[in-house]
C-alpha cells in the first residue's frame, strides 16, 4: 500500500513508498486487538510533531490525524461497525502506540475516534485530531467558559485558529489573537465571530502595536493560550505576556516550550498560573464535543488539501516546516 514513512538511521527522513506492507489485520482477524479497528484512510492531516519525532518513538508510518471508513472491528468494539465513517487519531488501544495515518490503511483504537457527521467532509474531519483536541483541552485547562477573556498567541496556525473557533463557540466574551498582520483577514473570515469588534487582532511584527497592547492589557485575561512559544525559531512569549493574566485567577496555557519548561512540566513543578498541555489519550468524547461546538458556531477548519503521492508528501512537509501555513495541511487519499 501507499505510505509516507520514516527512513534513515534515526528515522527522521521522510519518504514515500507504494510498497509498504498492509496492516496484518487486513487479512487476519486474529491480528486485530479486541478494542481496535482497521480503517481505510480517506484523508490525513499533518502536524509539526510528525517530522520532529524519530521512528523509535513514533513508528514507521507518519501521521496522527485521520479520517476514513471502518473495514473491520475488534471483538470488544460495540459502538462502531464496518462501513462507519470515523475521524480522530491513529493510535491503537491494544498497545497505546501511534500507528500512522499517512497510509491507505491504518489501525485505530475505538476510544481514539468518533463517528464523522454528514455535514463534515473527510478532509475537514481529518484536520481535527491533534489541533482541535489540543485546543479544547488547553482552553479547559485555562478555565474558559461563558464570558471569559482569552488571548490566543499564533492564531493563524492550525492550533491557534482552532483555539479562536473553539473559544468563540464556548462563549468567550473577549477574544484577542496575535499573528502577522497579513493574516488578519484570514483569521477574521475563519473565526466564526460575526461582529468584527468581538475579535481583536494584534500584529506581532509591529513592535509599537505589541508594546501598546501589553501596556494597556495588564491583568486583562482569564486565559492566555500560547501556540507559538518553542515552535522552532526561538519564539518566547511567556516572559512578556504572563503579566496580562488576571491576578491569581488567570491561566497561561502553552503547548510547547524550552527544555526547562518541559522538565518542570514532567516533574509537576510548573510555575503558578502556568500550565503545559500535552493532549490526553482516549479522545473520543472530546472529538464529539468539538464537532458539536463547530456546528453550533457554523465553522470548519481551514484546509490546504494536497494529493497523496511522492510530490505531494514532499511539498506538504516543506510547507509545514516553513511554519507559515494557514490552517491545516491535509492529504486526500483518493
Amino acid at each position: 500500500m501507499r505510505a509516507a514513512v520514516r527512513t534513515g538511521l534515526l528515522g527522521l527522513t521522510i519518504s514515500f513508498t507504494e510498497d509498504h506492507p498492509l496492516p496484518p489485520s487486513k487479512d487476519a482477524d486474529s491480528a486485530l486487538g479486541p478494542t481496535d479497528m482497521l480503517i481505510k484512510v480517506k484523508s490525513a492531516a499533518i502536524n509539526p510533531v510528525d517530522y520532529k519525532l524519530p521512528r523509535l518513538f513514533a513508528g514507521k508510518v507518519l501521521g496522527i490525524d485521520v479520517s476514513g471508513i471502518v473495514e473491520k472491528v475488534g471483538a470488544d468494539v460495540t459502538e462502531f461497525k464496518a462501513g462507519d465513517d470515523v475521524f480522530g487519531r491513529a493510535i491503537n488501544d491494544s498497545r497505546s502506540k501511534l500507528t500512522g495515518s499517512l497510509a491507505d490503511f491504518t489501525v485505530v483504537g475505538m476510544d481514539e475516534v468518533a463517528k464523522k457527521p454528514e455535514w463534515l467532509s473527510f478532509d475537514h474531519a481529518a484536520a481535527l485530531g491533534v489541533a482541535y483536541l489540543t485546543g479544547i483541552q488547553s482552553l479547559r485547562a485555562g478555565n474558559v467558559k461563558e464570558g471569559s477573556s482569552v488571548l490566543i498567541i499564533g492564531c493563524s496556525g492550525g492550533c491557534g485558529l482552532a483555539g479562536v473557533q473553539l473559544a468563540n463557540a464556548m462563549g468567550a466574551a473577549r477574544i484577542v489573537g496575535i499573528c502577522s498582520g497579513k493574516n488578519f483577514d484570514f483569521v477574521r473570515g475563519m473565526s466564526g465571530i460575526e461582529k468584527a469588534d468581538n475579535l481583536e487582532l494584534v500584529d506581532y511584527t509591529d513592535e509599537d502595536a505589541m508594546n501598546k497592547f501589553r501596556e494597556t492589557n495588564a491583568g486583562a485575561f482569564d486565559c492566555i493560550y500560547d501556540t507559538a512559544t518553542g515552535s522552532g525559531k526561538g519564539e518566547e512569549y511567556t516572559s512578556t505576556m504572563v503579566t496580562l493574566l488576571k491576578e491569581k485567577t488567570g491561566e497561561f496555557v502553552q503547548i510547547n516550550g524550552d527544555a526547562s519548561t518541559w522538565t518542570r512540566h514532567f516533574m509537576g513543578k510548573m510555575k503558578t498560573q502556568r500550565k503545559m498541555v500535552t493532549t490526553a489519550p482516549k479522545g473520543k468524547a472530546d472529538l464529539e464535543e468539538i464537532v458539536s461546538l463547530l456546528e453550533s458556531a457554523s465553522v470548519k477548519p481551514h484546509l490546504d488539501v494536497i494529493s497523496f503521492d511522492e510530490k505531494g508528501v514532499k511539498d506538504g512537509f516543506e510547507k509545514l516546516k516553513g511554519r507559515r501555513t494557514k490552517g491545516k495541511i491535509v492529504f486526500n487519499m483518493d
